[in-house]
């Protein structure tokens, strides 16, 4: 529907989990992360290994955690083709299958964002698949398993990552009455928390204006006048806007 920021649905924001390259030894910079793809379901499972004491205390057994094994599991879906502002999982799939054959293991570091905490460590894939999908949207699935112990660390989030800017592209388009045309929506930075935006037409009888996700797609009726519309995109967070042009033709 015109005008309603009804996009978060679509971004699955309420868990995420971000992936960047580099080694163990040094923690990401914060414009390193990017996020794997749109996820459907994300979860994790600690796996604490108890031991158990039947030496007597009280008449109960006793049990002690003696490590834990943290496994993070994701599912969502993603463009056939790689984004440049997401962690491209046709590239990260390639570089598993490089690193496997070099003998060298296929590390990344991972950034899991749940409720107000972040999990943090440094990563091996335990599980990649393809889970179907044959048009432009597919799935896929993922496991991911503690490379390196003494990088998990889970903490606290900050009060969010605001957004700093919005654009379209391409920002100009012409269109015949009964047409139509899309254009897309970038808002920065990547990782910022509320990327809900709106979307306007300055002459909705001539362009009228329809969005999924980031695609926004400019309709001109087939009663249309000759003439131009500007289609506005403004971020929730900020206020940012910015504009495409259509003019459209009879």
């Amino acid at each position: 529907m015109q005008g309603c920021s009804n996009n978060e649905q679509l971004i699955g924001r309420a868990k995420t989990l971000e992936l960047a390259y580099g080694c163990a030894d040094q923690v990401p910079a914060e414009g390193d992360w990017k996020l794997l793809g749109l996820p459907t379901s994300a979860t994790w499972d600690m796996s604490p290994e108890a031991l158990t004491s039947d030496a007597d205390n009280g008449g109960f057994s006793s049990n002690l955690i003696a490590s834990l094994d943290p496994t993070y599991s994701i599912e969502g879906e993603v463009r056939v083709k790689d984004r440049t502002d997401e962690f491209g999982i046709q590239q990260f799939v390639k570089y598993i299958a490089d690193e496997v054959r070099a003998r060298r293991q296929p590390a990344v570091w991972m950034r899991f964002h749940w409720g107000d905490y972040f999990h943090i460590g440094y990563m091996v894939p335990t599980g990649a698949s393809d889970g179907g999908g044959v048009k432009e949207i597919v799935t896929y699935s993922f496991e991911f398993k503690l490379a390196d112990g003494n990088t998990f660390q889970i903490t606290e989030a900050d009060e969010g990552i605001p957004v700093t800017g919005v654009t379209v592209a391409p920002t100009t388009s012409s269109i015949a009455a009964g047409e139509s045309t899309t254009f897309e929506v970038t808002i920065a930075p990547v990782d910022a928390d509320d990327k809900v935006f709106t979307v306007t037409s300055s002459v909705p009888a001539r362009a009228t204006v329809a969005f999924a996700g980031n695609t926004v797609t400019v309709s001109a009726p087939s009663g249309a006048t000759a003439g131009t519309a500007v289609i506005t995109v403004k971020t929730d967070d900020g206020g940012f806007t910015a504009t495409h042009t259509v003019t459209v033709t009879v």
